[in-house]
């Protein structure tokens, strides 16, 4: 061996690397031979003491040795070797069956629970996730919801102290000159509230009635004007809109609606736009020769928060009666089998409401039939529609007292009056109530009103009244104009 390395180092051109290769080969060949040993000797000792030295086992020794001695010669070039434990001895393999036995009934029944077990879990986790998505939902909406009403809160004490000794702005004035200016934006300013108030759902239920001729006052600035079915192609035959009509006092607001709705109809295809016609009439509505008329009315009247705007808003709900289909009148925006249909359908609910009966002491009730008679004078046509949508007092006293003090600053802010008493608007007006809602603390208003009948059995000028028991004196109450008659003129003659 020496003899050789001393041959090798005297060949090799780097002698001290020669010499470093072959003292470790050198060192490798004597730990594998003292190993080999050791492991022989493991195994006879164990074959001499046990009867387990089956061919198998013996086998799986002399190829664990063997396999120990190549792994010690093929890595004999490193520097530490890793020596496994002779006195430990390996465990013997299992033979794994081939096949899966089929699970039994109680394996399944288990199996069946775990699964119940695990949807269980995931249930509860599903409820888990869901409380904790509704808990920051309602803390985001509480803090929206008192940011509002602490912005309202100080601006209602700041107006109460500025508005509160000027005289120079009445209760009903005209302030329909505050939307003149052309540096406002008046959507901008109502956006928020609207939407906190979702009245942009309601707007949109409002105007998903309308039909025929259509007829739009106060449009302001256009918030409606998306809202309407105007596509032909998926619009069903009995909610088509024939024609529009936009009306405003202001021109500045009226002008910013046109615009709304030219660029709402460039974005749709030629056959998906409006084809009637449209109109936009700057002025007063309330003006008898302003609007025109069409043949037969407009079969819908569109008002949302104007009436709040108007210095006689009882005249004017009276000239929109005037403007709307009147009953039995034909229109030339709905075919007229579609409302004889509506109306077979009213005078049946008209005989059910009157197979009940009424009570003698019922002023609604009695308001009722008198109206349901005069319907079915008609064969059960009762017109056109006007629906409003408005904000006025409340049914509860604190807040009307919060709008009465910061009515002056509202009014000379936005132009409105929003203390009005739209319920006694209305009752005035004469108008018939076909539907009516109330949100927001009663501040919001819903109306779906129709024109009053004309009786057919008397003079065209007069109608009948219902009479009020009180006290045990008659009085009688004149709708229309809104205040309490005393006295024998009006018992026999007067407005319902």
């Amino acid at each position: 061996m020496a003899e050789a390395a001393r041959l090798y180092i005297e060949c090799s051109r780097i002698p001290h690397l020669a010499l470093s290769i072959s003292a470790k080969r050198a060192a490798a060949r004597s730990t594998s031979t003292a190993c080999l040993n050791r492991q022989r000797l493991l195994s006879c000792s164990v074959g001499r003491s046990s009867a387990l030295s089956t061919p198998r086992q013996a086998v799986r020794t002399t190829a664990y040795s063997s396999s120990f001695h190549l792994r010690s010669r093929r890595h004999a070039s490193t520097t530490k070797q890793t020596v496994p434990n002779p006195n430990i001895p390996r465990p013997l393999g299992q033979s794994q069956p081939q096949h899966k036995p089929r699970p039994t009934l109680l394996d399944r029944a288990t199996a069946q629970d775990a699964l119940d077990h695990l949807a269980a879990k995931n249930r509860r986790q599903r409820i888990h996730m869901s409380s904790n998505t509704y808990f920051w939902i309602t803390s985001l909406f509480g803090f929206l919801l008192s940011t509002y009403v602490a912005y309202t809160y100080m601006s209602y004490t700041r107006s109460v102290k500025e508005y509160e000794n000027r005289d120079d702005l009445p209760q009903n004035a005209d302030v329909s000159s505050r939307w003149m200016d052309l540096s406002r934006n008046f959507d901008d300013e109502v956006e928020l509230s609207e939407k906190l108030m979702f009245l942009r759902s309601k707007r949109e239920k409002l105007c998903r009635e309308a039909r025929g001729n259509v007829l739009e006052v106060s449009a302001g600035t256009g918030r409606n004007m998306g809202l309407y079915r105007l596509d032909p192609l998926v619009t069903p035959e009995d909610k088509r809109v024939e024609s529009l009509v936009f009306n405003d006092l202001s021109e500045i607001m009226l002008y910013q609606a046109q615009k709304k709705f030219e660029e709402s109809q460039e974005k749709v295809k030629d056959k998906r736009r409006f084809p009637g016609p449209v109109q936009f009439v700057v002025g007063d509505a309330g003006d008898k020769n302003l609007i025109k008329r069409p043949e037969g009315g407009f079969d819908t009247i569109i008002q949302t928060m104007g009436v709040c705007s108007e210095t006689n808003p009882v005249a004017f709900l009276r000239q929109l009666g005037e403007l709307c289909r009147q009953p039995g009148e034909k229109s030339s925006g709905v075919d007229m089998k579609i409302i004889e249909k509506e109306s077979q359908q009213r005078l049946e609910d008209i005989t059910k409401r009157k197979d009940r009966g009424v009570s003698e002491l019922d002023p609604e009730q009695k308001r009722q039939q008198e109206e349901d008679a005069l319907v079915a004078e008609y064969g059960g046509d009762l017109g056109g529609k006007i629906l409003l949508l408005e904000h006025g007092r409340s049914y509860l006293g604190f807040i009307n007292r919060v709008l009465d003090n910061g009515a002056k600053m509202h009014a000379d802010h936005y132009g409105c009056w929003w203390n009005k008493d739209i319920e006694q608007i209305v009752k005035d007006s004469g108008l018939i109530v076909e539907r009516k809602r109330r949100y927001h603390f009663g501040t919001t208003y819903e109306y779906v009103l129709r024109p009053r009948p004309k009786s057919r059995s008397g003079d065209e000028k007069t109608e009948k009244t219902w009479e009020k028991v009180k006290g045990g004196k008659n009085a009688v109450v004149d709708l229309s104009q809104g205040v309490q008659v005393k006295g024998w003129t009006g018992g026999w003659f007067g407005r319902n």
